[in-house]
């Protein structure tokens, strides 16, 4: 499995601070930049590649959970 830089760095961050809900426009900033802070649907379509590189089933996600209008979280070792 192959992954792009931007979606190794999103991984990066989110892997950093797992189990810990990261807001969306800190992930936007520390990703993409100050200049993306409101850009989410970025954020919607990396996760929703990482979800299909590493789910075992990207519609019943485990490892990246969506909290809906707050952020994402990287699930290690640890049952949501």
């Amino acid at each position: 499995m192959r992954v792009s830089p931007r979606e190794y760095d999103l991984l990066a961050k989110l892997a950093q601070n797992a189990g810990k809900v990261l807001q969306h426009k800190e992930l936007l900033t520390s990703v993409w930049g100050p200049a993306h802070v409101h850009d989410t649907q970025y954020l919607r379509v990396f996760i929703g590649q990482l979800r299909q590189k590493l789910e075992a089933s990207p519609a019943e996600p485990k490892l990246i959970l969506t909290e809906p209008g707050v952020g994402d979280r990287f699930m290690a070792d640890e049952e949501p």
